[in-house]
Formats: structure tokens, C-alpha cells, sequence
């Protein structure tokens, strides 16, 4: 019964098969990705682009997936997102027994039980959450819940979608998360900006990278950006970036939105690869350009391992800045990675940006 609901609410739906959730995954016809994170930020991708999607997962899996389901609910989204959380609670398929309802209060997430009785409901009623606060709402379900659920019943009735809404680029980060709680909680707005008084941190003033980005601001281009020194253009004056889930986020999210992601060394080989390697496999239109510049630039500066090495399968191609701005005037068909690779102006630290 909830794989038809799934089927005919959703717009998408992803996966990584497991029990208690794997039957339900396949009748629900569920792309089975590489990994619950990039299951995750395809689903908050094709929100960005008004879709609804579904992310089917056991509790484990919820795990992998905490830093974008965290991150969406200060960055907002569009189309509803529902993660189901299938509860292995006798141990039966899983190495542990583990609860998964604490990640609602974690991550501020609405959190719907499902009701055997009204299965539809409770997926519509998930959607519905989802798109009023405008982050990802969780429907858990059990082992027995699954098995119990009533089996036929009448052809599920959808309430018209409401859509949410992505932070304002305006907002500071204390302001992004203000503004998300004040939401959820149902209070007024009363959020920061650089122009109400707050500040901000902007790139280092002699950034190599500065040309690419205000070429992307100046043609209006929409790029999905990832965290790490990239993440400090979403602000002006380059305004650029629709949305930032997460540390290597920028891959999949871009897969089902934009078709750009614009990310850094350190940023890919810490959790992009994995979603680079799916959108490979799946010959997915996508364009990633990773910046190389060998540092964690964000987090102390210290090295970082070649990316180049682990990527001779995406075939990278090497290039200038100015070689770039000219392939992102071309069209896409298939996935295609370049790297530019600049050096980190020497003794220089991120300006901080105020009114």
C-alpha cells in the first residue's frame, strides 16, 4: 500500500535497499544510489527544480545521510522532501537496534508516524509538513509497522502542494538559522542581514578564482556552489550559488537542478566523489568544476591530497579560468569534470564583509 502512494505522490524517489525497506524500495520503483547522502541531495535537487521526491532508507542509513537532511533546514527548500526511515526494531536485518525519531529534534524536521491505517494519509500529510517549513520531514516506519499495513484501500487523494521557499541569500548564517527556527516555531521574522548590521566573511582579496565567479555572477548563470571558500560567493558581490547543502553536497544537488556544481579539491574528496561516481555511471548531463588549489582554505589551510590521482575514470580535463568561462557557454550532454588548478595568494585571510 505505501509503494503506491509513493508512486503516486512523488515525482522521484531514491534509495539504498536494506531491511526493513528494500521490498518497499523496489515496488516503489526507488533509484537505488551509491550512497543514502547522495540519495538525499538528488532528492533536495529535484526540489529545487518543484519536485516532490522520497528518500527510502533504513535507520542506519539515516546516519549517512545527517548532513544534508541538517543543512536543508537552514537552506530551505522547494518541492516537498520525505525521507522514510524504515526501524529495524528486533534486529533482525541491521548490526544495531536504533531509533531514529531523535534525528527529528537533531535536525529541527517534522516527524510523522506512519498510521497502518491510513497509510496515504500519513505520507500526504509528511509532504504537506515538508513544504510548510520548508525543509526535509521524516516518515518513520517499522518492521511491523510495514507488514501490518492495510493492504487495499481506496486510490490516495492528493491535497494541492504548497511549495517552500530557499533562505535568502541576504541572511547571514546566524540569519539563515534564525530564520529557520522562527518558522518551525511559528514566530515572527526577525532575521539578520549584512545590511541590518551584520557581517559576514568574503574571499581572500587577491583570489584567483575571483574572474570565474564574477563571470557566473555577471551572466546570471545558476550554479549549485559547495561549502568551503566557493560558499563565500553566494554573498555579494557575487550573489551566485541556488542553494548549499552541505560539504560536497554541490554534485548532486547540481545533478538534478542546475547541471553545474562548482566545488573545491577538498570539498570533492571528502564526500563528492561518491556522487561523481553515480552521476558517471548514469551518464547524467552534468558539469562539476572543481577548484584545485591544494589547501583547506576554510578550515586552517592545511594540505590537501592531489584530487587528480583518484579521478582518471571522470577523464578531468585541465584548465584556465578563462578556458572555463568559455565551456560553460556550451551545452551538456553528458557528465564532464574540469579542474582548475591556482595557487592561494600567500599571507592573505577572508575579508570580512559588513554594511
Amino acid at each position: 500500500m505505501l509503494a503506491g502512494c509513493i508512486r503516486s505522490m512523488s515525482d522521484t524517489s531514491y534509495t539504498v535497499h536494506g531491511y526493513p525497506i528494500t521490498d518497499l524500495a523496489k515496488a516503489a520503483g526507488s533509484v537505488n544510489t551509491i550512497n543514502e547522502k547522495t540519495a538525499l541531495e538528488y532528492a533536495l535537487g529535484d526540489s529545487i527544480s518543484n519536485k516532490r521526491s522520497t528518500v527510502i532508507v533504513k535507520n542506519v542509513g539515516v546516519n549517512a545521510l545527517a548532513d544534508p537532511l541538517i543543512m536543508a533546514s537552514t537552506q530551505g527548500l522547494i518541492g516537498g522532501v520525505v525521507l522514510i526511515s524504515g526501524d529495524d526494531t528486533e534486529v533482525k536485518g541491521t548490526q544495531i537496534r536504533q531509533d531514529t525519531r531523535p534525528y527529528a529534534e537533531v535536525a529541527s524536521v517534522p516527524l510523522v508516524e506512519l498510521d497502518t491505517g491510513a497509510v496515504c494519509q500519513s505520507l500526504e500529510r509528511a509532504f504537506a509538513e515538508s513544504e510548510r517549513y520548508s525543509r526535509v520531514a521524516i516518515l518513520r516506519v517499522t518492521d511491523v509497522a510495514l507488514y501490518s499495513a492495510t493492504r487495499e484501500g481506496p486510490s490516495p487523494v492528493q491535497a494541492d502542494r504548497r511549495y517552500g521557499r530557499l533562505a535568502d541569500r541576504a541572511l547571514t548564517a546566524k540569519g539563515c538559522a534564525d530564520h529557520a527556527d522562527r518558522i518551525f516555531k511559528g514566530e515572527g521574522e526577525v532575521t539578520e542581514t549584512i545590511e541590518s548590521g551584520g557581517r559576514t566573511l568574503g574571499l581572500c582579496r587577491n583570489c584567483p578564482y575571483k574572474p570565474l565567479l564574477q563571470f557566473i555572477s555577471d551572466e546570471g548563470i545558476d550554479v549549485i556552489i559547495d561549502t568551503g571558500c566557493v560558499f563565500l560567493a553566494r554573498k555579494r558581490p557575487y550573489s551566485i550559488g541556488v542553494a548549499n547543502y552541505g560539504l560536497g553536497s554541490s554534485i548532486a544537488v547540481a545533478a538534478k537542478s542546475t547541471g553545474i556544481a562548482v566545488i573545491g579539491d577538498y570539498a570533492f574528496l571528502h564526500s563528492g566523489i561518491n556522487s561523481l561516481i553515480d552521476v558517471y555511471e548514469r551518464g547524467t548531463p552534468l558539469l562539476t568544476i572543481i577548484l584545485k588549489n591544494g589547501r583547506l582554505g576554510m578550515t586552517g589551510g592545511g594540505r590537501c591530497f592531489d584530487v587528480e590521482t583518484y579521478i582518471p575514470w571522470a577523464k578531468p580535463e585541465r584548465m584556465g579560468v578563462e578556458e572555463a568561462i568559455g565551456m560553460m557557454k556550451e551545452s551538456v550532454t553528458g557528465p564532464r569534470t574540469i579542474v582548475i588548478e591556482m595557487k592561494c595568494p600567500e599571507g592573505e585571510v577572508h575579508e570580512e564583509i559588513g554594511y
